[in-house]
Formats: structure tokens, sequence, C-alpha cells
């Protein structure tokens, strides 16, 4: 169940009948507990029992008020606080809930993980004739699902005879134990063959907080890396907590050692469980792998000789056939290749799995960082290759390659140098995917030797805008690329870009510009972002300063470097992109998890805002609600880098605690992920009034 509320709990972590555990009585455990639906269709009250009797005599119930959508339900909130440890479904494997209806009904207790709220199972009971205006006692029986990690309750009540507005009644939740607070870490202690390139984590199932109680953000001095043992020598790294404050991750500053034992952990009685339990004990020790001795050059898919019998397959229309090779000539004469059809879509094809698994084993980019395809193309586009994990394949890493040579075979070397996860085992190509290269559905391209390496390419380097750009807009950044990564010259990863790259005017022997340098998560691209608008019609040089970093092949960088011109300042103009008088301008409005009418009669005509028609937004309750339009043409920021709106927001259409914003964003939409490069501005929003917003990706 996806939802953002905050609210102040009185709470009771339960009490434990035999195996059995009260988990709600809203009497003297979790009596303040609220249930709410996160589209505010069900609502729940808790009141005083209206039918006193029989198996139920406690003074206060829960309420159950049927919605317009009854498939979502009402689940606890601030469900981390009430169950602050996940269900023990492996000590006790069934709820129990005393329900009272006048009518026939399905009562369906779900349980889910917070904030994974797509992680869930449920079991549906019913109340049926001869159980009607009586309290009765329903059992859930949760023995055919495994234990999955699930902190949270949702209960859903519906039927034939259900109508919104109906009522119906609940109390005294009994069932599985919540399991003790405890971590784990991986890797697990003992473990050996570890990549050199790997993360260290420490999860638990509750939530790591300061010993005060206080929440934790700031892990200097809790948690150690060291050589040998808990008394060896420090290892440098870098120390992150997830927002679920669950998940400890130690990040290396440099590559491990090869065949060393390590020593990591919290360090004992500086952290404490969400139940104020100190923490002890929280610690592993582990090998790292042998080096690998020579070149690695290790096929994964040829169709010739390595998995030739494994196919590709598409979750969205992209075809695939093993075929002869077309055009046996060149750096590929095999005989057989894979053929790749578009479907017109952004989907792509992934491995084909073998006895229900992939029979890929997962890729160690520690050692062999590097993926090598082979493909032909009648026509230049963009291949991107995937590495993921399967069956979870949210988590992955993919890089794109644009391809200019056509009706040839050529080798395209990708870099997951930067992934430290070795969990990945399912390979995945997309041609074409965001559409740039016009490719229709039927359209067909090929590939070949899908590899893996230690042979690093050749360092090469672009920049963005390029040598001799001239008309560059005053107010974009500066990028420079390389196909490798970018490290200090002692191998450690780049942190602080202070004198490794500089902006002048003129040349490199101008006036200095001050400005704010960035390097990607990947370490493949520095940006430059001026502090100020650049001059109109003036020629700038940017570069990396010689010999101050290398590339992940060991190339000292030197002479990368380029030389533009901007281009004249002209005095912003304002358009109207949208007035939604008469009907809209686009015909590309969209929407995530909302409804919208982009023809809507002006609800709240005022002296702010006489228009008679206006766009209604009804967010859904998604975590990622919004709408949009596509621009035929990039804005140029340069020139006009402020938007303004009229919005109105009625007190009566919102719920829960979250602070009354508007949010702008713009992105590149010819991107496969545009969110990635997004930027975006957030503004308060008053109730109850029409107001004008402006935003200025200039200045705010």
């Amino acid at each position: 169940m996806n939802k953002n509320f905050l609210l102040a709990l009185f709470l009771f972590t339960g009490i434990v009948y035999g195996q059995e555990t009260l988990h709600v009585d809203f009497e003297t455990v979790n009596a303040d507990i609220v249930f709410n639906s996160w589209n505010s269709s069900s609502t729940f009250s808790k009141i005083e029992n209206p039918n006193s009797s029989g198996i139920n005599t406690s003074s206060h119930v829960g309420q159950f008020t049927s919605g317009n959508d009854n498939g979502i339900g009402i689940g606890v909130i601030g469900s981390t606080e009430i169950f602050q440890t996940p269900f023990d479904l492996s000590n006790i494997n069934y709820f129990k809930m005393k329900v009272w209806s006048e009518e026939v009904i399905d009562v369906t207790f779900h349980l889910e993980n917070n904030p994974d709220w797509g992680n869930n199972f449920e079991v549906t009971q019913g109340v049926f004739e001869g159980q009607l205006n009586q309290w009765v006692e329903l059992t859930f029986d949760f023995s055919d699902f495994s234990n999955a990690n699930m902190n949270n309750i949702v209960l859903k009540i519906s039927g034939a005879n259900t109508t919104e507005g109906d009522v119906y009644y609940f109390d005294d939740i009994v069932g599985s134990p919540l399991y003790p607070p405890n971590t784990s870490t991986n890797p697990a202690s003992g473990a050996t063959g570890i990549s050199v390139g790997s993360n260290l984590k420490i999860s638990t199932n509750s939530k790591f907080k300061n010993t005060d109680g206080s929440e934790l953000s700031d892990l200097s001095g809790a948690v150690s890396l060291k050589i040998g043992g808990a008394d060896g020598t420090d290892v440098p790294f870098t120390a992150s907590i997830n927002d679920a404050k669950n998940v400890i991750t130690l990040d290396p500053s440099s590559p491990l050692e090869n065949a060393t034992t390590y020593w990591y952990g919290i360090i004992d009685n500086a952290l404490a469980y969400e139940n104020g339990t100190e923490i002890i004990g929280a610690n592993a020790v582990f090998t790292s792998k042998e080096a690998s001795v020579g070149p690695v050059e290790e096929m994964l898919f040829d169709f010739d000789t390595t998995n030739t019998a494994v196919g590709f397959e598409s979750w969205g229309g992209t075809g695939f056939a093993k075929i002869a090779n077309p055009d046996a000539t060149g750096i590929n004469t095999s005989s057989f290749v894979g053929e790749y059809t578009h479907a017109g879509n952004d989907s792509g094809l992934e491995n084909s799995l073998v006895g229900g698994n992939t029979p890929l084993t997962a890729l160690d980019f520690s050692e062999t960082p590097y993926i090598r395809v082979k493909v032909w193309v009648n026509k230049p586009v963009s291949v991107m290759v995937r590495i993921q994990n399967y069956p979870d394949y949210g988590k992955g890493f993919e890089q794109s390659i644009e391809v200019t040579e056509v009706s040839q075979w050529v080798q395209l070397i990708y870099n997951f140098s930067s992934v430290t996860a070795s969990n990945y085992d399912r390979a995945q190509i997309y041609f074409d995917r965001t559409g740039s290269g016009e490719s229709l559905a039927g359209d067909t391209y090929y590939f070949d030797d899908y590899e893996k390496t230690n042979i690093a390419p050749v360092a090469t380097f672009t920049t963005n805008p390029v040598s001799g750009t001239a008309d560059f807009a005053v107010g974009r950044t500066l990028e420079i690329s390389t196909n490798l990564d970018f490290r200090n010259l002692d191998d450690s990863d780049i942190t602080d870009l202070t004198g490794k790259v500089a902006l002048k005017t003129n040349n490199a022997n101008g006036t200095a510009i001050p400005f704010t340098a960035a390097i990607n998560e990947t370490k493949n691209t520095i940006t430059l972002d001026p502090d100020v608008y650049l001059e109109g019609e003036t020629t700038y040089w940017f570069g990396i300063v010689d010999g101050t970093i290398e590339t992940s092949n060991n190339t000292v960088v030197t002479g990368v470097s380029a030389m533009f011109t901007t281009k004249a300042v002209v005095e912003q103009t304002l358009v109207d992109y949208e007035t939604f008088e008469g009907g809209t301008n686009f015909d590309t409005w969209l929407g995530d998890e909302c409804d919208f009418d982009a023809a809507f009669s002006n609800p709240f005509q005022d002296g702010n805002n006489s228009s008679a028609t206006v766009f209604k937004y009804s967010d859904t309750g998604g975590q990622y609600a919004n709408v949009r339009f596509d621009l035929e043409e990039s804005l140029d920021l340069s020139t006009n880098s402020s938007f303004s709106l009229m919005v109105y927001v009625p007190s009566e259409g919102i719920s829960g605690a979250q602070t009354n914003q508007i949010s702008l964003k713009l992105q590149d939409g010819n991107a496969a992920s545009p969110w990635e490069t997004q930027t975006q501005i957030d503004k308060p929003v008053v109730l109850d009034q029409w107001q004008e917003i402006t935003f200025d990706f200039a200045n705010d």
C-alpha cells in the first residue's frame, strides 16, 4: 500500500498469548492506531463498540466505511512505528480478526512490506448468512506463502451487496509475533571469493537509530572496515544509510586487495535498534577473491559455440530469431547471429531462462568490467546493453553507444567498471530504444558475440560543447566524458575536482571563470556549472588540467579540452504555452497515477482568475503522480528561464500531512529515463485561492 502520512501514535508492541500475538485491540494494545486509504476511498474510525455482546464485549472497535474503490482498502499508517520488525510467519502463519457485518461480505487480510508495498500477499475469508449481526472471528491462513519481510496490515472488505457508505466493524487482530530485532551482513561472515569491487552492507529487520533514540544520519565513528580483524589496519571508506534506515552501506574508497581477509561491522554500542536496544556483535569477516592472471575474454552468447540453445525473448513485442549470418565479412565471419526485430516501442530483448533460471553466472565487474557486443545496423542508431538481476529486474546497469558505422559489423565496448553489485546475471540488448533513430516496427538489426572481458579499450574523450562550437547558450553546463572511468592518480575515487578542471576566457591562459564541478555516479562524466551566466559572444576554454587525473586503464589524462563561443544574449520574452480556453494547445498531455481534464469549467472564478475553463488534476495517490506535455523543440533556458502558472488547491481535496507544494520539472524527452537528468523546482502553495506561481530555472 503506497502512502505518505506522518502521524504521532502511542503504541504497544503487542501482547503475546502463547505463540499468538495481540497486535490491535483499540484499548490497551495500539489503542491509537490509525488505518487509512491512500486514495481516500474507504475510511476508518475508532468508535465505541456498537454491539458489545457474544465474543466481543470490548469498549472500542474499528469502523470500516466502504468507499468507491474497495480494491484499495485501509492500511496502518506509520506501520514501521507500530510493527518495528516484520511478522515472523515461520513461528505462526495465520492471523485472526473479529468482524461484525449486517450483510454477506468478503474480508481480505493483506500483508505487505513498508516501504516496498509491491511486496505483498493476502488471504480472503467470508462472513455468511447465519453469521450476520453478530461478532464472528475469521482466521486467515498464510501457510501457502513464504515469509517475505511483511510489516504492515491492510484490510479490504467487498462483496455483491457492498455499496459506498456501507459500514462494518473489526477488532482484536491476533497473529504472528514480530521478529526480535537483529542484523545481517552481505558478504556474510566466513564468505570467501568476494569481489574486490563489492560494497559491504549491514541490514536490520528493524531500524538503525542513535543510542539516544534520535534519527541516524551521521555514521562517523559508528561503523568500521579493517584488514584482518577488529584490531587491524583501517581501510578508508564512505558510509551511508538508506531512507528506510535499515541498510548501512560501506563503499571502500579504492578496490580491496585480492586474497585478503577483511573485518567490517557496527562498533559495539555505537547504534541501537528501533526499540532502543544497543547493537552488539553486528560484524563479519570475509576474504576477497584471488586476482585474475592475464587477460580474460569469456563468451556469454555467440549462437555458434556458447549457449547456442539459449534464445532471447521480449516483454514488449521485440522479435528475435537465430539466423544465418547475413553479412559474414569483416570482424564477424561466424555462421549464426541474432536477428533483432524492432517493435516500434522501447522494449528490447533479454536472454531466455533455462529450467526457470538464467544460464549466466553472476558477473563480477571488478574482474571483467567490460562487455563487448558485435552489432550490424543499416542506419545510425543507439545500442544499449543492460545487465540485471534475475528475478529482481529493477536492479541492473545499462549503457548506450551511438553506432554510426552502417552495413558492416562493428564491435561495441561497454564500461561496467563502476558497478559494485555482484548479482547481475541476465543480459539485455536494445536497438534504438528512445526512437531517436526513427526505427519503425519491423526494422531489423543483428547482434553477435556477447562477451565479458578485462581488456580495456583505448581511452577516448568527448566534450560538450565540442571544440569550435559557436552560438552556445550562456546558461548551459559543460561536460567532459570518457568511455572508461575518471579516477585519481592513486586509483582512488574522485570526490574533489579542485585543481583538476578549469574554465577560462579566450584560451587556457585566460581569466579563470568561477564554476562548480561535479562527477557523476559512474565516474565517466565531469560537469562544470558556471556560477554565473557566461557573457554573450565571448570565447571560452574548458578542460582537464594535464596530469591531474587518469582513466581506469591507467591512462594519465592530458590534452582534453575545448574552445567555444557563446551566442548573443537577447531579452527574455514570455510564451503562452497553454490557456485551456477553447480546448488545449497540446495533443501530448499525459498523466501518471492521476486523472485530468484539460477543459474543465472553472469552479472558482474570481478576480485573480476569471477564465471559463481550467485544467483539473486529480492525484490518485501514486508515488510518482504527475501530468506532462512534450514540446517539439528543446527549451533554451539561457533566453527563457522562467515559467509561471495559475493554481488553485481546495483544502477539502487534500489529505495527510504532506507539505502543500507544486513541483515543475524539465526533462529530456528523448532520454530512455528522462527523470534521471531532470531539473526540478518546488514552490509552496496557499490553499483555497488562485495564485500565480513562477519557477525561475536561472535563479531559484
